[in-house]
């Protein structure tokens, strides 16, 4: 494929930097924000707040998992702990000393770096904050068209939505992990008309005896998923756990633009590829 075509299909496909099972950077990090935006995509970042009211990046309710916080706070909520706390865990050690140094980051640095720079973006999965608060926080730093909300439950959506119009949304449907599961909430923000959303994001986890097809989740439902979608002005995209070159160009020749991902750089590598 010529340089150019392969630069507008880059820019066409959008990506999001799935954080929780990231491989390739600790999560929920600035290095992780700074990588994904370098690399053309967008980064995810998992939204708690503390016990003092300031909103942070973790995924998880306790720091054990992804700090090296004390024995003693390993295992307390996030909503439990200051801020002052959370800014001594080093949020990089445990995935490579590479990173030892890595903090927790507040969302105002990252909204402060949106402000500064308008072409980027960012996903905000909502794990447990205060949602008035939140939409005022990103209305202070000017960023509303440049955020991304995203959360399982679009009575949440909704209510973002109301508080600050300009911040798309985003629902994503795991589905409990079945591909029924997945069909029947789909079906349900379908029959809704997929009230104030703008993004549609399905889980796509593996067969365990995958053959042609990589996914639980079959083509026909997706192409039906993608129809659906387009038809009602919103977008699709599936987060997309594994991959292969077979199965990324069976999803962007079923047309499919959107996608989350696990390994930006070898997606970006595959992508070009394509």
């Amino acid at each position: 494929m010529a340089a150019g075509k392969v630069d507008e299909m880059t820019n066409r496909v959008k990506w999001q930097a799935h954080q929780s099972s990231n491989m390739e950077m600790p999560e929920n990090t600035m290095a992780a924000m700074r990588y994904a935006w370098e690399l053309g995509g967008i980064p995810e970042l998992d939204i708690r707040q503390t016990a003092d009211g300031i909103m942070i990046g973790m995924h998880d309710s306790t720091p054990k998992r992804t700090t090296d916080a004390p024995d003693f706070e390993q295992d307390k909520l996030i909503s439990q702990c200051s801020y002052e706390q959370v800014k001594l865990w080093d949020a990089g050690i445990r995935f490579s000393e590479r990173f030892q140094g890595e903090k927790v980051p507040a969302l105002s640095e990252v909204l402060a770096i949106l402000a500064e720079n308008p072409e980027r973006e960012i996903y905000l999965d909502y794990k447990e904050v205060d949602l008035t608060k939140l939409a005022a926080l990103i209305r202070e730093y000017g960023v509303e068209q440049q955020v991304i909300f995203a959360h399982c439950d679009d009575e949440n959506c909704k209510i973002i939505k109301r508080l600050a119009p300009k911040i798309r949304t985003m629902l994503w449907i795991s589905g409990g992990g079945t591909p029924e599961g997945i069909a029947q909430r789909f079906a349900e923000a379908d029959e809704a008309g997929f009230a104030d959303l703008d993004m549609v994001q399905i889980h796509l986890r593996d067969q365990a005896d995958a053959d042609s097809w990589r996914y639980q989740v079959q083509p026909d439902f997706l192409r039906q998923a993608l129809s659906k979608t387009s038809e009602a002005g919103v977008e699709l995209e599936v987060l997309i756990f594994h991959f292969d070159s077979q199965s990324l160009y069976a999803l962007l020749d079923m047309g499919i633009r959107r996608f989350a991902v696990d390994e930006p750089k070898r997606f970006v590598e595959t992508l070009r590829h394509y």
